[in-house]
């Protein structure tokens, strides 16, 4: 067998060995379904024997899979080893630096923090990818990404070094018209029985309001899901609910006067992002500059607990 597979054939399988669905593989890495299935495809054929099962509910790996999967991890941790290690060569000024983040991240703060990065160091390419946070997580575990931001709440495996990036308070927006719009503060059961626009499924802070919700014993009446903090705070305008979202994003979407934001007293919502890196020591120096760059000089790796029911393999 002549079986040379290159590197993005192998990232779009392990996506599909991670995610178990070839929609949901091709929504991460931004492809069409037909264009990572017929990666899959190819790549069965040149390997002679198919790597996934393929059912109603998805897809989950042969042996031939399994065995791929867990070379291919390693694939990608020889090739960060080899680029860390080619990178002491030069002072790191030219280069790539690959960073995962979550919607919170890119749209509150990485646009001023990455515009002052590249002032400084010009040479350095950053590869930025918009992901929810168990994706970025995911993301570190497999190799493909340098740095990752991500939500405080999300089930974290071991391995990663952790460190605080930014405090993430949430507020409530609801329309200017909506009986809670007068409020000074809310609590979590004060929402409960309006209709509610949610961000998408498995999205950290959809997780987190329905982890809380569950502890408060409550019920919140999801009427509208959407992928962007946008599209929410738009429904929001014309009257279809109300949404939970970062004190930050309200002030960057909601300078008018249709919506109004409330902040919450619950300690639920006062979050925090966070950075994380596999193995800080295996890192490029421009991922290094950059990740100095992002974190404050003092900042100390956190050992915060694993979540209950940690991160599934696929």
């Amino acid at each position: 067998m002549n079986f040379r597979p290159d590197l993005t054939t192998l990232r779009m399988f392990l996506a599909v060995y991670r995610q178990g669905n070839m929609t949901k593989a091709a929504e991460r890495e931004h492809i069409a379904p037909s264009a990572i299935s017929k990666r899959i495809q190819d790549l069965e054929l040149e390997i002679g024997t198919p790597l996934f099962y393929r059912h109603a509910r998805g897809m989950t790996a042969t042996p031939a899979g399994e065995a791929l999967a867990r070379h291919t991890a390693g694939l990608f941790d020889d090739v960060n080893r080899m680029a860390a290690e080619l990178s002491v060569f030069s002072a790191g000024e030219e280069g790539q630096a690959r960073l995962h983040a979550h919607q919170s991240a890119v749209v509150q703060h990485l646009p001023q923090e990455l515009a002052a990065f590249r002032e400084a160091y010009p040479k350095i390419k950053i590869v930025l990818r918009e992901e929810t946070s168990p994706n970025v997580i995911q993301s570190m575990q497999d190799g493909l990404g340098d740095i990752g931001i991500f939500a405080e709440h999300s089930p974290l495996p071991e391995g990663l070094e952790i460190y605080e990036y930014k405090r993430d308070p949430l507020v409530a927006l609801v329309p200017v018209s909506h009986p809670l719009a007068a409020c000074r503060s809310l609590t979590l059961p004060e929402i409960a029985g309006h209709d509610f626009i949610s961000l998408e499924t498995g999205s950290s802070l959809q997780v987190l309001l329905a982890h809380s919700a569950a502890e408060a014993g409550i019920d919140i009446a999801y009427r509208i899901e959407v992928v962007t903090f946008t599209a929410a705070v738009q429904m929001v305008e014309y009257g279809f609910g109300i949404t939970i979202v970062p004190a930050g994003i309200a002030r960057i979407y909601c300078s008018n006067d249709k919506v109004a934001a409330v902040p919450f007293s619950d300690s639920w919502a006062q979050r925090r992002l966070m950075i994380c890196t596999r193995d800080e020591p295996k890192l490029t120096a421009a991922a290094k500059l950059l990740l100095r760059h992002l974190r404050s000089p003092d900042a100390r790796p956190l050992h915060l607990p694993a979540a209950k029911g940690s991160l599934p393999n696929r």
